[in-house]
This record gives C-alpha cells, sequence and structure tokens, in this order.
C-alpha cells in the first residue's frame, strides 16, 4: 500500500513536471498574450519537431529524454513565464482530472498497434517501409514520436499517455481560463462553458482515447478562435498552427477543412499577408515533417490518397497496392459493414460492392453506430445547453448582428458532417463539428447570450468533475477486481502486454526496411 501510494505522487509529480516542461518549449512558438494553457499545445509541436528529427538521426534514449525535460524547465524559469503565477489554478485542475490518468485497461486500438508503433520508433532510428511489417502502421499517429520522448529511466513507457492527457487537461484549462479570467462575448461564454462540461461529463475515460479524441479536442480551439476571435491576426495564425497539429496527430482532421474557410469568407485572402515569416517556417516544417514521413512509411507522399503513391518499380516499400484494397476495409468498418454480421432486423449484404453502393449501408450504420454513439452525444449535448440555457442569466434579448456569419459556419459545419458521413461516418472522427453544428443551430433559434455569474458556473463545473470523479474512482475500483489480462498489477500505470516481436533482432533478408542510421 505504502510503494503504491508513493508510485501514485511519483507519477502525479512526473505529471506536473512534464506540464511545465512543455510550457517552457510553448514559449518559444507563443507571443505574451498567449492562454497559459496553449502553452502546451504549443510545446506539443515543439516536442513533435524534435522528437522527429532525433528519429532521423541519432535515435531516443532515456537518458536524453530526461535531458530535454530538463531544458524545458529551463525555459520556464529562464523566460519567467507567467504559468509560475498560476500555479494554483493548475494544481487545482491536476488534481481534479488526474484520476483520467490512472488507468489500466487501455482502449482497443493501443495494444494492437498504438503501442507497438511507439515501441518500434523508441528502439529504432529512422527506417524505410516499416509499415510492410504492420499494415496499422501505415496511419499511425506522429504523436508517437512525443510519446517517445517521455519514455524515461525506470518507469520505461509506462508514462507514454502522459502527451494525450496533457491535451485532454490543456483543453479544459484553455476554455476554463476564458470563463473565469478573460472578458469574453456572451456566446463565447456560452460555447467555452459547453465546451469545458460536454469534456468532463463525456470525455473522462482516458481507456477510451485514441488520437482520434484528442485531435477533435484540439479543433475546438481552433474554431474558437477562428470565430470568436477572427478579427486578431495572431490568433488566426496560431489556429492554423493547431490544425496543422491536428492532421498530423489524425489526418482525417482533414475533414474539418470547411468551418477553417470561414477564415476566407470573413477575411478574403489578406490574413496571410499579415502572418509573421517565422509562422511560415513552422507551417513548413510541419508540412514537411507530415509528408516525409508519410513517404518513409508507405512510399506515398500522402498515403490517404492512392494516386500520391509511387509504384513499387519505383519505390520498393511502396504500399499502393496495398493501400487502396485497405482503404476500402477502413470505409467498411466505418459505415458498419462487419455488425451488420451480428443480430440485425436487416437482411445481411455479403457483396462489399453493394454494400457502399447507393447508401445501402445507412440502415446498418444508423441501427449499430448512430443510436449507440452519435444520437446519445447529441442528446448529451442538447440537454447541456438546456441546462445552461434555462440555468444561467440570459442578456436581454438583443438582435443577431451576426446572424449572417453564424448562417455561413452552420453550412460550413454542415459540409463537414456531410463528407464525414460520406468517408469515415464514426463518431470519434468528427465530434467537433457535431457539436459545433448543434451549438450553432441552437444559437441561431434561442440566442445563445448568456451573462457570466461565478455562483452558478463554480456550480455547474463542480458537479461535472464530481460525475468525473466518482465515474473513474468506480472504474479504477474494478479494474483492482478484474480477473483478466487488464487487473491492474501495475498500479498507477497501465498494463503492457509483452513485447513478442523485437523486429530490432531480424535480419536484413527477414524484412521490407532499410535500417539508414544506427
Amino acid at each position: 500500500m505504502v510503494q503504491d501510494i508513493f508510485k501514485l505522487v511519483a507519477f502525479f509529480l512526473l505529471g506536473l513536471v512534464y506540464f511545465y516542461s512543455l510550457a517552457g518549449f510553448g514559449r518559444i512558438l507563443s507571443n505574451k498574450n498567449s492562454n497559459i494553457f496553449e502553452l502546451q499545445l504549443d510545446g506539443t509541436i515543439v516536442l513533435l519537431i524534435i522528437g522527429y528529427f532525433i528519429y532521423l538521426t541519432i535515435g531516443f534514449n532515456p537518458i536524453i529524454n530526461v535531458l530535454i525535460l530538463i531544458i524545458g524547465l529551463f525555459f520556464v524559469f529562464k523566460k519567467k513565464i507567467e504559468i509560475i503565477s498560476n500555479q494554483k489554478c493548475i494544481i487545482f485542475l491536476f488534481i481534479s482530472l488526474f484520476a483520467v490518468l490512472i488507468i489500466s485497461k487501455t482502449h482497443e486500438d493501443f495494444n494492437n498497434y498504438h503501442f507497438f508503433s511507439i515501441f518500434e520508433v523508441f528502439n529504432n532510428s529512422l527506417r524505410i517501409g516499416v509499415s510492410k511489417i504492420n499494415a496499422y502502421w501505415i496511419h499511425s499517429s506522429l504523436l508517437k514520436f512525443n510519446q517517445s520522448l517521455i519514455v524515461l529511466p525506470l518507469i520505461s513507457f509506462s508514462a507514454i499517455h502522459l502527451p494525450i492527457f496533457i491535451i485532454y487537461l490543456s483543453t479544459i484549462g484553455y476554455f476554463l481560463l476564458l470563463i473565469f479570467v478573460k472578458e469574453v462575448k456572451k456566446d463565447e461564454l456560452f460555447f467555452s462553458l459547453l465546451c469545458v462540461l460536454i469534456l468532463l461529463v463525456k470525455f473522462n475515460r482516458l481507456s477510451e482515447f485514441g488520437y482520434d479524441y484528442i485531435s477533435q479536442f484540439i479543433l475546438l480551439i481552433v474554431f474558437h478562435k477562428i470565430y470568436f476571435l477572427k478579427n486578431d491576426n495572431q490568433e488566426i495564425s496560431k489556429s492554423i498552427l493547431y490544425y496543422i497539429l491536428c492532421v498530423l496527430i489524425k489526418p482525417i482532421s482533414l475533414l474539418f477543412s470547411p468551418i477553417l474557410f470561414f477564415l476566407f469568407f470573413k477575411n478574403g485572402l489578406g490574413f496571410f499577408k499579415k502572418i509573421s515569416i517565422s509562422k511560415y517556417f513552422i507551417y513548413t516544417l510541419l508540412i514537411f515533417i507530415f509528408f516525409s514521413s508519410s513517404f518513409i512509411k508507405t512510399g506515398c507522399i500522402f498515403y490517404p490518397i492512392n494516386s500520391t503513391c509511387f509504384p513499387k518499380e519505383k519505390i520498393f516499400w511502396s504500399e499502393k497496392a496495398h493501400l487502396k484494397s485497405y482503404s476500402q476495409i477502413v470505409e467498411l468498418w466505418s459505415k458498419s459493414y462487419d455488425a451488420q454480421k451480428k443480430i440485425s432486423k436487416y437482411k445481411k449484404i455479403e457483396d462489399t460492392n453493394v454494400y457502399l453502393e447507393n447508401f445501402n449501408w445507412v440502415k446498418f450504420w444508423i441501427e449499430k453506430h448512430f443510436f449507440y454513439k452519435v444520437f446519445e452525444f447529441l442528446l448529451l449535448t442538447i440537454l447541456i445547453i438546456s441546462i445552461i440555457y434555462f440555468l444561467l442569466p440570459k442578456t436581454v434579448f438583443e438582435e443577431n448582428k451576426d446572424k449572417k456569419e453564424k448562417y455561413v459556419i452552420l453550412l460550413l459545419s454542415f459540409l463537414s458532417i456531410f463528407f464525414w458521413f460520406n468517408t469515415v461516418p464514426q463518431f470519434r472522427f468528427g465530434f467537433s463539428f457535431i457539436m459545433i453544428f448543434v451549438f450553432f443551430l441552437f444559437n441561431l433559434l434561442l440566442n445563445l447570450k448568456i451573462k457570466f455569474n461565478k455562483k452558478r458556473f463554480i456550480y455547474l463545473i463542480f458537479l461535472a468533475l464530481l460525475f468525473l470523479n466518482i465515474k473513474n474512482f468506480i472504474r479504477i475500483k474494478n479494474e483492482f477486481l478484474r480477473d483478466d489480462f487488464y487487473k491492474f498489477t501495475n498500479f498507477p500505470y497501465f498494463n503492457q502486454k509483452v513485447i513478442k516481436y523485437d523486429y530490432s533482432n531480424l535480419k536484413r533478408d527477414n524484412f521490407f526496411y532499410i535500417e539508414l542510421l544506427k
């Protein structure tokens, strides 16, 4: 028991150290007026760049990772970041959300390929065509480079969920600061509170988090900047930077692109001239990382699009032929093809081509996914909007001066939903623009403008935090009582499967990639 408490406290302190270290690196990209919780997202970008070039050159090492953590802390104190003066807020939020990080059972995809892709990156410097070893690695997230930087002495891979957790915490912290610290517009206040409550009530189990959800969390911040801060050039340039980060984490974030076109509606092409040269350099660097990583893994410049793949005759590790069939497998999965084989009131469609044509798949998707995932989220979002609307004092009704802009956002978010529905209609890939659409639909109907009421705001957030912690404490207790592999035996860290395939020992003629650097 004493040992478990010691490990728990050590894990908590490590989380805080990582949080502050990210803030230090984040100051490289942030301006002085940045929301302090943006620093972690900026630090995530900086460490992704550092991690990628470590992978290309010397390879990862636990000692190097410790040095990088220390350098980040040095930047915090060297630059006298205002984050130090907000320690009470940070520590309170850390304590309030820490139970989310204590998991034994990870999400389903984690042991299939997420963990092994991090294991591969950490243990081997640049290797070409690695997706031929494991097809899942074709779409492994580039956040694996950040996670490889948190593999540390003594605890090894045990803390690799920290980068994901910090993005979750920072998204909540970003909107909390808007609510309690900054003077914001009335509907902006409503949207910020909605985001906080949704994240606390709906997304309160880290075991559910792949990379899909965290990219969607960041997209909420992107939207906040492009709509509510549309006249601030620095915020607009930051929104583009965060959008690129989302694509690096999960390329499916490109479905958010129609909403991003609001920038063109509002500013034309003029805002590009106001972006600093340094920001353009970071944009270019991140885009280079995305395309070069895709090419190294698959022989494709942009692997989601088969036409960007080189033929096998020119690039021997090319996945062009495989990716074409793989894209159909993903589409079938997202449109509930396998789910129809379970109990269904509809006649099964065995032919995959027939299943996908003429929207034959829709009835199965509605039956197996819509009512299980999407409809539940819609009800929750509408419920929370209703609670905020009727519980909090509203402004005197005033005419919507920005009604045209709201209709534009409604249309653009609908386009994002349409593209999502037509390509990969899984809830995890599209909840951000579903939520934005619902919010603006009700905003046009009800004029969602509320007055700040500190007591009632705290009351609502406290209830949401209480719900989050009760749910996680029950989960943790149940994970101690399990009898399978996921029984809590490595508290407070997740259970790791034994690495059965150590590819670093394979002979050259047994695999399809080349080790360029040792």
